[in-house]
């Protein structure tokens, strides 16, 4: 068996250095990322005011309760709220995956309830943030939900 000279050790090194650095870059490049949101920093800006809107719904009587059933998603808000008229929206967001966010308007009926179809989410964990107001005060409240 021929010994291979201390050159040719360094080069067979050096190469495989490299190799392993553009395997490493092309795998980052293939690695897809998502942004908890695109425009973060103007959410950031405005992070005073979602405070100002949790603390607001901590002062409430209940917290918004959920339940799943096979269709649909039923979301009971307070007893407050009660043949009022309620403006805002409800973000399902999917950390894993934001092509599968997915975002409706708050629409509750006469004894402050709403249903949401399963069929625009798919199975697994959503972050559910809710953001509505009624004549007067913002109220902000999240929870985390599973989609069986």
């Amino acid at each position: 068996m021929k010994n291979i000279s201390w050159g040719t050790r360094i080069a067979i090194l050096y190469i495989s250095f490299i190799g392993l650095v553009v395997f490493m870059v092309v795998m980052s490049v293939r690695q897809k990322i998502d942004l908890v949101s695109d425009d973060y920093y103007n959410q950031e800006l405005a992070f005073q005011d979602k405070l100002n809107k949790m603390k607001n719904a901590e002062t409430l009587t209940t917290t918004i309760t959920h339940t799943i059933t096979s269709s649909d998603i039923e979301l009971q808000f307070q007893p407050e709220f009660k043949n009022k008229k309620l403006t805002g929206e409800i973000l399902f967001f999917r950390p894993s995956d934001s092509s599968k966010d997915f975002k409706t308007e708050v629409a509750v009926n006469e004894n402050a309830q709403q249903k949401i179809q399963l069929n625009h989410l798919s199975k697994g964990m959503y972050k559910m943030q809710i953001t509505w107001k009624d004549e007067t005060t913002p109220y902000f409240a999240e929870e985390t939900i599973v989609i069986p």
